[in-house]
């Protein structure tokens, strides 16, 4: 996650030391347009944060149960963005991702059973995000920005209906709260904003369905932290 953060960072600083370069500026009136799209690659790692419930320490089966991030591939739409002042945008983003992250369970030694169990979580998102942008001033063809808003997600590959002890299942829905900065370089023909986001669950997403993996659970919330490449 650190080797992560620190190749944003030496991204975002090469592009700053060229565009501080570049006198000429590039779309002057670019930040005028009351609203324009985009796209962006989204590039991630998210997990699974789990609340024990009171009666954990009654299972004295399962001696710990750990969540593995994992990296998560997607595409997001910006359906639009629009100027509300000379500060402040507000854009709504449309994303499909791709997640798969793992559920360890170690088990006590006198257990019946395995030593360690291994649940994979894959799911489809399909999320839909609204942020409020607000933007420093714009130096020569670099602009700094910091965005924060709810997301609502839905995991299209959710299986919470299934009748199937052998499937770990979570809820379909999610709401989550976002917060990131980026740094828009602007070129002669389009914007270029890579930026960092953190993902933040607020959906308990655990479905209990009575067998040993959920019982001593209250809750399963998502965590994730974001990369994305955006062009405008």
């Amino acid at each position: 996650m650190k080797k992560f953060s620190l190749l944003i960072l030496l991204i975002c600083i090469s592009f700053s030391a060229f565009a501080q370069k570049q006198r000429l500026l590039a779309q002057s009136q670019y930040d005028y347009k009351k609203f324009h799209f985009g796209m962006a690659l989204d590039f991630g790692y998210y997990n699974l944060v789990n609340v024990y419930s009171d009666s954990f320490l009654e299972h004295s089966d399962i001696l710990a149960i750990e969540t593995d991030s994992d990296f998560g591939l997607g595409v997001s739409f910006i359906l639009p963005d629009l100027r509300l002042n000379k500060r402040l945008n507000f854009r709504h983003l449309l994303t499909v991702k791709t997640i798969q992250r793992n559920v360890k369970y170690t088990f006590n030694p006198e257990y019946d059973g395995p030593s360690e169990v291994v649940k994979n979580v894959e799911s489809w998102f399909v999320e839909s995000a609204f942020h409020l942008k607000y933007r420093a001033d714009r130096i020569n063809n670099t602009r700094v920005f910091v965005f924060f808003g709810p997301s609502f997600g839905v995991d299209m590959a959710s299986e919470k209906d299934v009748l199937d002890e052998n499937i770990f299942k979570l809820n379909r829905t999610n709401l989550a709260l976002e917060a990131g900065a980026g740094c828009d370089f602007y070129f002669e023909f389009f914007k270029f904003a890579p930026q960092i986001k953190y993902s933040y669950g607020l959906t308990n997403l655990i479905v209990q369905d009575g067998t040993i993996f959920t019982s001593p659970l209250e809750g399963f919330y998502t965590r994730g932290l974001q990369f994305s490449l955006t062009f405008e």
